[in-house]
């Protein structure tokens, strides 16, 4: 009887080109329906999809308009207001989840803590973004809190002798501070973390290069003197 007599209501709902119905308000009618639209609070249509008529369902009010469905005790609520702008709400602190046919498992899911997983059903609970896939951006910026490497160059900063690196690969397998294969596969890498990492290796290398470079100089210059007092001693023995 019930599916009855929903069904006769929303057959007259919708066979009318515009009318309003429902309980008044200070003589205003709440609910309209117009062409491919049903708007509650109004009884004018806004603009609808570009380059669509249909209007769909619309609920109006001139302060704050809320829309909440619910299925016991959970519920998702739209609220949007000239105060607070867009904003979809879940009163029960439950995460939400994204799912779009023909992909396996959640597309996109929002935990309860503010972190968001893509792609993937990891909760990033110490990351506040999670992919479980490729990202492509035109533009990638890091801001670190640690010091970026140029206390290299500082004067009192103590650079391992040439001697202490080749011991500490040969004991080791890499570089100092710098992560092993193994510690990479088990927990990856820091991007910012790992550009310092490595420009820090740079700038010693910067340095060993400077001071070989000097050698040689130096080598090449007694070399020379070296050959200009050979040419002497020959010029006197003639």
């Amino acid at each position: 009887m019930k599916t009855t007599v929903y069904f006769f209501l929303a057959s007259v709902l919708f066979s009318f080109s515009a009318f309003a119905q429902g309980h008044d308000y200070d003589g205003q009618g709440i609910l309209y329906s117009g062409v491919n639209a049903v708007t509650i609070g109004s009884s004018s249509q806004l603009g609808g999809y570009p380059n669509s008529s249909d209007k769909g369902f619309e609920l109006y009010s001139t302060s704050s308009t809320l829309f909440t469905m619910k299925t016991g005790t959970y519920a998702i609520q739209l609220l949007n207001s000239p105060v607070y702008g867009n904003n979809l709400y879940l009163p029960n602190n439950k995460p939400f989840t994204f799912y779009m046919g023909g992909i396996s498992g959640p597309a996109l899911r929002l935990q309860t803590n503010g972190n968001f997983a893509i792609g993937t059903s990891l909760n990033p609970t110490d990351f506040k973004l999670a992919v479980g896939g490729k990202i492509i951006a035109e533009e990638l910026k890091v801001q670190l809190q640690t010091a970026w490497p140029d206390y290299v160059f500082a004067n009192d900063y103590q650079l391992p002798t040439l001697q202490e690196v080749e011991k500490q690969i040969q004991e080791n397998g890499h570089l100092s501070n710098i992560p092993s294969a193994c510690d990479v596969q088990e927990n990856g890498i820091e991007v910012g973390e790992m550009n310092r990492l490595l420009l820090e290796k740079v700038e010693e290398l910067t340095l060993y290069t400077i001071d070989q470079q000097k050698q040689l100089d130096k080598q090449t210059k007694e070399i020379e003197e070296l050959k200009a007092l050979m040419n002497t001693l020959i010029q006197k023995n003639k």
